[in-house]
């Protein structure tokens, strides 16, 4: 009778240790997907802010070239 309770406690053990290895993967899964996805903001954010910089400096360029005519 002792045994058969170790045997269902072990079970039930290495059931919650596969339950929360489950659990665990299926959370970094998540994460991973949402970094994925901020990360892809991030570059998009960068990238218009690239084109900002190359524009003010054009119209810095244009504006000092035109001061340089007057």
């Amino acid at each position: 009778m002792e045994m058969l309770i170790y045997l269902i406690q072990v079970f039930v053990f290495i059931g919650g240790l596969f339950k929360l290895y489950t659990d665990m993967q299926v959370r970094f899964r998540e994460l991973e997907v949402r970094l994925t996805a901020v990360e892809k903001q991030d570059d998009e954010i960068f990238s218009k802010l690239e084109k900002i910089m190359d524009k003010l400096s054009e119209i810095q360029i244009e504006m000092k070239d035109k001061q340089d005519r007057v």
